[in-house]
């Protein structure tokens, strides 16, 4: 089959690195579904994976590495086990860091980490979702323990940092119309603050200037929650000044830097990580991601949850690098999706 990413002989690193090649199709274990992919998704993962190929070799590469970690396609085989889908269906998902993703041609993916693709929506479209809506599910309902529809939660403030990427898209709607809270989501341009807004935040504020300042400007003297998405490190001293007591904070990116969690501990803050991979990787109550995708599915059918911004390339190497770049440019607005359906043919995007 077809692939782009990191050949046998390449090392990870920079995007001059990812190529197109020809390798076996992937070997199916007794769960796994074969997916003939139709378009896949891009997140900051994929530049991380690329860099670093974390939960691989590191140095020159003996097997070829395959980034992608959004895909929608048509389930091309079954393994011995499979119960849940059938050959034909149309399907989503993230897969995990630990296998091959969706930059090629066919990806095998455990079933129960594998949801129906929404039927309102193209493959394309559908591309975009997996990743960023378990990310913000999971950050949401688990990491910060919120209970859906809960009047308990009515006037308590969520700040989303930042809030027009793909997580914080989902995040924002998820928080205001499912959990009935007042978001504050951050941005930097206005073109950013104006998707949050119409995404259901009820305030923004630009996260290149301090936090605190700008709530008591909009009078609001904390907030009861944070959903950070930025290197964990660089606002948490200003989580810990405007967080309020017995208030929460979940994070999904990494740091290389110490945390100071004991300026959390005189107001009881609780602090959580949110990796959607965790599931996959560890083999644990992985269920809960079909359960996630098929529910998100029929949010989406119903116009209650939308799309983000999209932005829909050729499914090429040129594309791929392309979209990397504009990746770790931290200026992407919404997601990318590299689709092998006809760009022109399709609208909504």
């Amino acid at each position: 089959m077809k692939a782009i990413g990191l050949n046998a002989g390449a090392q990870p690193g920079d995007i001059s690195q990812l190529s197109a090649f020809e390798m076996p199709l992937p070997d199916l274990q007794p769960r796994d579904l074969l997916v003939k992919i139709v378009a896949c998704g891009l997140n900051p993962v994929d530049t991380k994976k690329r860099q670093k190929n974390m939960m691989g070799e590191s140095g020159t590469l003996t097997a070829p590495v395959v980034m992608g970690y959004d895909g929608a396609g048509v389930v091309e085989k079954v393994g011995s086990e499979c119960s849940l889908f059938k050959v034909g269906d149309k399907v989503f998902f993230a897969g995990t860091l630990n296998r091959n993703g969706t930059n090629s041609e066919y990806t095998a993916v455990d079933e129960r980490i594998v949801g129906h693709a929404p039927q309102s929506l193209s493959l394309t479209q559908a591309a975009a979702i997996p990743l960023v809506l378990l990310t913000a599910w999971e950050g949401l309902l688990e990491g910060l323990a919120l209970t859906a529809h809960d009047q308990k939660n009515a006037g308590k403030k969520l700040l989303a940092l930042p809030g027009a990427g793909g997580v914080g898209s989902f995040v924002i709607q998820l928080a205001s119309q499912v959990l009935s809270l007042d978001v504050i989501a951050t941005a930097s341009r206005p073109e950013s603050a104006e998707a949050c807004v119409a995404l259901g935040a009820k305030y923004t504020i630009n996260h290149r200037e301090p936090l605190k300042p700008q709530l008591e400007k909009l009078g609001i003297d904390g907030v009861d929650y944070v959903f950070n998405a930025y290197d964990t490190s660089v606002y948490f001293d200003q989580y810990a000044e405007i967080v309020k007591p017995l208030g929460k904070i979940v994070s999904i990116v990494e740091t290389d830097k110490d945390l100071p969690l004991t300026k959390l501990m005189v107001k009881r803050i609780t602090f959580s990580w949110e990796l959607m991979f965790t599931r996959p990787i560890f083999g644990v109550d992985m269920e809960n991601q079909g359960f996630i995708l098929n529910t998100g599915a029929k949010m989406i059918d119903s116009g209650a949850l939308k799309l983000p911004q999209l932005k829909v390339l050729p499914f090429d190497l040129e594309s791929l690098r392309s979209a990397h770049t504009e990746q770790e440019s931290g200026k992407a607005i919404g997601k990318t999706v590299l689709t092998r359906e006809s760009i022109e043919s399709k609208s909504g995007y």
